[in-house]
């Protein structure tokens, strides 16, 4: 491994030779992102010490960012200012962890020798001015609370408040946007604002971000008000994920979201495979994914592409031949991964199940269509499923997937800190027969055979159209990666004289490694209230079974259900 990533490195420098430097232009259809995979300096007790080392790190990252032309890097959530246990009674660590933020446009930290920020933040500072490059990077943020006016809410007794933090830096190397994060993920002894703030800025290539972290994504309040109410085309999005199976693992929920907004999405993960941290990609709306990267084993890596701008509310057509790629730091350039705990396959986390209405899809050697309707609590889900199951290629020494649909209309836990209202219509893999095996996978040393090759899809539900709830597109295959935007269709129609609109997801392709394929949405209005148990009274229809060519299925569908729409 070690070779490779040193060959890696070396074609890196090779490449970076061949390019001429430049930055994009206001008047441009495309800039050049870029965002961080990275591992980071957690061990020690001073934060200070381990923020100024991760910095230095982050210094070697911004340089080959630069080579590559870069106008805008993103490094992930946590990755900075890390290492610190939280806690709501004990937060003495956390001033020695955390760094004041001026206000956006009061400080270049890299020219003020009397700069508040910590000597991490400068050094990225003056990073962000040496190679003329937009660099977010997010930060535990300490505001004195003890000053007459500074708030109208209660300070905590220590004096401060602390926030999980994003900070933006121009190609000179000023502070030009702060956002604090909203919505927290088992982040005790984490404020909040009083408030969620919609923060964007707007850079000299001519594109407005909005910011989000993390958990953000998955709630109304800022990352969809940014989107609808403020009109931004693309998100800065910084991560720290733990992926749960089979709906929210890292890339998938990246790529659900970006689509489902139709907006660029410049997406970086904090890398730690051990406890299911992860997932760095750049996604451009409807258009689909440009770069990915979810590695089994800990890395640090740079992911670059050509951004198509969202000019007059169309995405631009970009062709490149230079981008996109992925380059791997070797351990030379970067030594965090040095005698690190080390796992065969990242250690995912597995949704609570039980309470979801399923219904297993039977596998029958030969080809096979299944008609079904399944409810759960007034949310009726269709499938129209045909796949090819080979009977042969299964035996005593090798595993493979089953399959069940899932509906859910109810409420479920968030790392046990708060609950939230989801609705899914979903088909999901299973590990054996039982449900308490879907969201699971197998381990990376076992015999795995995919004697199932779905030929069709189609997924729809009614949902509400109103503002408190949103629908994605949602799949992943076995290699734990969402499909190509070109490999399904995903469409809403409101429902003529009703307050629901009717969303459809077609698989477009045969597929044999199919993990998820969703239909997945949040319903706002329930969160806070009382995580779900079983619904007794989830019901399935089963309308159709038996066997017939691809066309003439896609043609009754066609003829029985999608067009009683229209």
């Amino acid at each position: 491994m070690r070779s490779l990533s040193l060959s890696i490195a070396v074609l890196g420098l090779t490449v970076l030779a061949q390019l001429t430097f430049e930055v994009s232009a206001a008047d441009t259809i495309s800039y050049i992102g870029a965002v961080a995979e990275y591992y980071p300096v957690t061990n020690g007790t001073n934060g200070t010490t381990i923020a100024t080392a991760n910095a230095n790190n982050y210094v070697t990252i911004i340089k080959t960012a630069w080579g590559y032309n870069a106008d805008i890097l993103v490094f992930p959530e946590d990755s900075l200012t890390t290492g610190m246990t939280y806690s709501d009674t004990n937060r003495t660590l956390y001033p020695s962890f955390g760094s004041v933020v001026p206000d956006a446009g009061l400080d270049i930290p890299c020219d003020n020798a009397s700069t508040v920020v910590i000597e991490a933040l400068k050094l990225i500072s003056c990073a962000a001015k040496q190679y003329s490059i937009y660099v977010v990077v997010n930060v535990i943020e300490k505001e004195n609370c003890t000053s007459t006016g500074t708030t109208s809410r209660p300070c905590p007794s220590d004096g401060y408040f602390f926030y999980n933090t994003n900070v933006v830096f121009n190609r000179t190397g000023g502070i030009v946007s702060r956002y604090r994060k909203f919505n927290l993920f088992a982040e005790p002894g984490i404020n909040v604002t009083s408030s969620p703030e919609n923060v964007t800025f707007t850079t000299d290539f001519n594109v407005t971000f909005g910011l989000i972290i993390c958990n953000d994504i998955l709630y109304k309040t800022p990352a969809l008000s940014l989107v609808d109410d403020h009109n931004v085309t693309d998100i800065i999005f910084p991560a720290r994920w733990f992926s749960e199976l089979p709906y929210l693992t890292s890339i998938q929920t990246q790529s659900a979201w970006s689509y489902a907004n139709n907006v660029n999405l410049l997406a970086s993960g904090y890398n730690n495979p051990t406890t299911s941290n992860g997932g760095s990609g750049i996604h451009a709306g409807t258009s689909g994914k440009l770069v990915t990267l979810l590695s089994e084993s800990a890395k640090n890596a740079l992911l670059v592409a050509r951004v198509p701008k969202v000019i007059d509310g169309v995405r631009s057509n970009v062709v490149s031949t230079t981008y996109p790629l992925t380059y791997e730091f070797s351990s030379t350039e970067i030594t965090t991964l040095a005698n690190i705990t080390t796992v065969s396959q990242n250690a995912f986390y597995q949704d609570t199940l039980a309470p979801y209405a399923t219904s297993v899809l039977p596998l029958t050697n030969g080809t096979t269509t299944t008609w079904l309707e399944l409810c759960d609590r007034e949310l009726c889900c269709s499938f129209y499923v045909n796949r090819t199951f080979s009977a042969s290629s299964v035996n005593s020494s090798v595993n493979y997937y089953r399959y069940r649909t899932a509906v859910f209309n109810g409420v479920r836990s968030f790392a046990g800190t708060t609950t939230a209202g989801i609705q899914t219509c979903s088909v999901i893999a299973c590990t054996n027969d039982t449900l308490a095996s879907c969201g699971l996978r197998f381990n990376a040393t076992e015999t795995v055979v995919q004697p199932t090759v779905f030929n069709s899809v189609f997924v729809s539900g009614n949902f509400s159209k109103n503002s408190t709830t949103m629908q994605m597109p949602n799949s992943l295959t076995t290699d734990i990666l969402p499909l190509n935007a070109s490999d399904f269709t995903y469409n809403r129609v409101n429902i003529s004289g009703s307050s629901l609109t009717n969303i459809t997801y077609n698989l477009t392709i045969q597929s044999s490694n199919l993990y998820t394929f969703a239909i997945y949405g949040r319903n706002f209005s329930a969160d806070e209230l009382a995580v779900s148990s079983a619904n007794v009274a989830s019901s399935a229809v089963q309308l159709l079974r038996f066997s017939f060519t691809t066309s003439v299925f896609l043609a009754v569908i066609e003829t029985l259900f999608v067009r009683s729409y229209l």
